[in-house]
């Protein structure tokens, strides 16, 4: 058997084996695995003549505009022996910046370059014309099968960006041969290749698996549909806020979805009338729901009736535990802490302090809420830094989220806790509306009413045109909470007088 030994190897024997077959099409420029091999020699070459050590990390700020040159990055600074760091095009250049003061990068590829400005880097390449000297490529057995691989941004939606170090050992996974084949022959996605499930997921996908990977450079619902049509892809990926956006396209009804086995979603939580109306729309699919995070450890999906459930990410397995405050299994039915055993431990760049509160004894730490129903299936209630204590009680956010998102007036909605002088927290909600959709703020409150007890009603709530979202589809409520807090003074206030 082929000594597999870095991720690079893997697609050394892709080549070899399937030359020809398509890895990566992102829908303006089609990638085999011989040409992403090439590639990937010849500008993990053009690294190291320009310099690139083992352990030189090199920014990769590169949007799906691009992805099949991102892919070819990733791969090439591996093969140089540096360490691949993916940036949200996305970010601002000061946080992008504040990113570099802690990774440190010597070099960057980019497709734009607007990002980097002012940083002390050696030198700067654009995606269209990265260095090339295959000459210069370094001796890959030479390289260390245990070094570090990748550093991942956390989606810095609760704060300053961590970096996630992922090692060649972790980021080889399930592929041990390089001839493993995925039930499913192709995915189409719209995930950004600088994110955890981008990355990790559909970026490598090709390599893990020999699967082809579809990626729509910029998502737009109705284009989306479109490339269900011409693609024809076996399994589709789509973050929550993606899919309701495309179960909600007039053009939904009428799409060909045949060639569809599999919807996967994931990255954030999903609203239950999502399922209900993707079910019944693509009777032929099945629809899986998957938990996982960058700092690894947790990775469970649904894999049947269960994604009906609300919160419901499929049956707890033995990697993975909900434990009490006093750090112990929680019983069925007991809201906890969600840890995740890890065989190969992963930590935050340059920050001890994070890497021994998020990471003990092979375990992480996910800051997830959630509990393990009578059917052993683990239900997600929340974020344990979103929970909101009104007047001593917890109560978790997801539960009266997913009852706004029942209303079908609502696309999107975020609840969080707001400052409250005598309860300590109240809660409040914003909203935003399908195209062409109307709804007053008495009748969502009187909808929640119905629904829910009394202390779990949000006492305010702002309907927005849109909701902030990251690059993968994760609501920024951090952006929300001040304009919510403003709301919910002035509403007492007013109602003081």
């Amino acid at each position: 058997m082929t000594d597999v030994r870095r991720i690079t190897d893997v697609l050394r024997i892709r080549a070899a084996t399937m030359a020809d077959s398509v890895a990566h099409d992102d829908t303006r420029r089609v990638l085999t695995f011989a040409q992403w091999d090439r590639e990937a020699d010849e500008i993990g070459g053009g690294l190291a003549a320009a310099g690139l050590a083992p352990g030189d990390r090199v920014f990769l700020p590169i949007s799906n505009a691009h992805a099949v040159e991102m892919a070819i990055a990733v791969l090439a600074v591996l093969r140089a022996g540096g360490i691949a760091v993916p940036v949200n095009t996305r970010l601002s250049p000061l946080e992008v910046s504040d990113y570099a003061a802690l990774i440190e990068p010597r070099f960057a590829i980019t497709n734009q370059p607007d990002l980097l400005a002012g940083l002390a880097l050696d030198a700067v390449w654009t995606a269209d014309a990265m260095p090339r000297d295959i000459a210069a490529l370094p001796d890959q057995a030479a390289l260390d099968p245990q070094a570090d691989a990748e550093i991942l941004g956390t989606s810095g939606t609760t704060g300053r960006i961590k970096g996630v170090v992922v090692t060649h050992p972790d980021l080889l996974g399930r592929s041990r041969t390089g001839k493993e084949k995925d039930r499913s022959t192709s995915t189409l996605h719209a995930l950004p290749f600088t994110g955890s499930g981008g990355n990790l997921g559909v970026l490598m996908l090709p390599l893990y698996g020999g699967a082809t990977t579809f990626t729509q450079p910029r998502f737009d619902p109705g284009a989306f549909l479109k490339l269900v049509e011409t693609k024809r892809p076996m399994t589709v990926y789509l973050v929550p806020t993606m899919l309701r956006l495309i179960l909600d396209h007039p053009d939904a009804v009428s799409t060909d979805f045949s060639s569809v086995r599999y919807l996967m979603t994931g990255t954030a939580p999903l609203p239950n009338d999502s399922v209900v109306r993707a079910m019944a729309l693509w009777p032929g699919a099945s629809i899986r729901n998957s938990y996982g995070m960058s700092e690894g450890g947790v990775g469970v999906s649904t894999r049947g009736k269960e994604v009906l459930k609300p919160g419901c990410v499929g049956k707890l397995p033995a990697n993975m535990q909900v434990r009490d405050e006093a750090g112990n299994v929680a019983a069925p039915m007991v809201v906890g802490e969600i840890y995740g055993l890890q065989s190969n431990p992963r930590r935050y760049w340059r920050d001890e302090e994070a890497t021994a509160n998020g990471f003990a004894g092979g375990w992480t730490r996910t800051g997830d809420l959630g509990f393990v129903d009578e059917d052993g299936d683990l239900i997600i209630s929340g974020r344990s830094k979103e929970l909101i204590i009104r007047g001593g009680y917890n109560i978790t956010p997801i539960e009266i989220e997913n009852v706004l998102h029942a209303h079908p007036a609502v696309k999107d909605a975020a609840v969080l806790g707001v400052p409250h002088d005598v309860l300590g927290e109240d809660i409040a909600a914003a909203v935003a509306l399908r195209p062409g959709a109307h709804v007053s703020v008495e009748q969502l409150v009187a909808w929640c009413g119905d629904r829910l007890a009394n202390n779990k009603l949000p006492r305010t709530i702002l309907i927005l045109d849109e909701l902030p979202l990251n690059a993968t589809g994760k609501i920024v409520k951090r952006d929300l909470l001040p304009k919510l807090a403003a709301a919910a003074q002035a509403r007492r206030d007013a109602s003081a007088r």
